[in-house]
C-alpha cells in the first residue's frame, strides 16, 4: 500500500491510510501563511519538510467556538479523531486535508475528477 508521495514542489509526504484501506488522506498541508494579524495570506511555496513530512494528523484550525469544528467535520463524512481537542491558530489554520483513491488502484494515466469544499 503506498502512502506516500513526491510533490515536485511540496518534497515528500506521508498519508493516513483510511481504514477500508480505500483512500490516502493527507492532513496539514499547508497551503498558505498570514504574516500577522489582519494581514492578507501569501500563498506558500516552500517544502513542507526538509525530509518527509508527516501528514498524518490534522492541522490546526481558526479559532471557533468547540462545537464549530464537529459541524465542519460533519460536512465531509463520518470522521473519527484522535482526540476531541484539535489546536486552534488564527496564523496556522489555512491547510487543506486532501484524500485520494488508494494510489495502486488509479492507473498514473487516469485523470480523476476534484472536489472542493469552501466552509466560511
Amino acid at each position: 500500500m503506498i502512502t506516500k508521495i513526491h510533490h515536485p514542489t511540496l518534497g515528500y509526504i506521508r498519508g493516513s491510510l483510511s481504514e477500508s484501506q480505500k483512500t490516502v488522506q493527507f492532513r496539514n498541508i499547508k497551503f498558505a501563511n498570514i504574516p500577522g494579524r489582519w494581514q492578507d495570506p501569501v500563498l506558500a511555496s516552500d517544502r513542507l519538510s526538509p525530509d518527509e513530512f508527516d501528514a498524518t494528523r490534522f492541522g490546526p484550525c481558526c479559532p471557533q467556538k468547540e462545537t464549530g469544528l464537529k459541524f465542519d467535520l460533519g460536512l465531509i463524512g463520518d470522521v473519527h479523531l484522535e482526540h476531541d481537542e484539535i489546536p486552534q491558530s488564527e496564523l496556522e489554520c489555512l491547510n487543506l486535508v486532501i484524500t485520494v483513491p488508494q494510489m495502486d488502484s488509479v492507473p498514473k494515466a487516469q485523470r480523476l475528477p476534484v472536489m472542493v469544499w469552501y466552509v466560511t
